[in-house]
């Protein structure tokens, strides 16, 4: 199955800017820039693929950019934080969740599933 994210920018008026895929029975993400959004007020992170063109990003580059919002699972005392967190082990997809993907280095967050109505996730 998979799950489907908008990617808001808090900077722009919460302006959708990009999807995030989770699928759910192989635990792999990607990325789709929308291709509509005004790419000179995409943060860095995205902003560089779609100067080139690349609105699709592929799961190295998705995953790259999870880990870089969430704690890593070497975290001291990580236990404590999966416990606040309601997890029983230490995973991308639930720490991500957790946390919306909010990160101090750019003001992206995670919106709500696409076709579920559920608010933020």
């Amino acid at each position: 199955m998979e799950k489907t994210f908008h990617i808001c920018d808090a900077a722009q008026d919460d302006a959708h800017v990009a999807d995030l895929f989770y699928n759910t029975e192989t635990e792999r993400f990607r990325i789709i820039i929308d291709p509509s959004v005004n790419v000179s007020k995409l943060p860095l992170s995205l902003k560089m693929h779609a100067e080139r063109g690349r609105y699709e990003l592929n799961e190295s580059f998705a995953m790259d950019w999870i880990r870089q919002r969430i704690c890593p699972p070497s975290r001291h005392n990580i236990s404590a934080i999966l416990r606040e967190a309601g997890l029983r082990e230490y995973s991308e997809f639930g720490i991500l969740s957790w946390t919306q993907g909010y990160s101090d280095m750019d003001d992206l967050y995670l919106s709500k599933e696409i076709g579920n109505n559920a608010g933020t996730i």
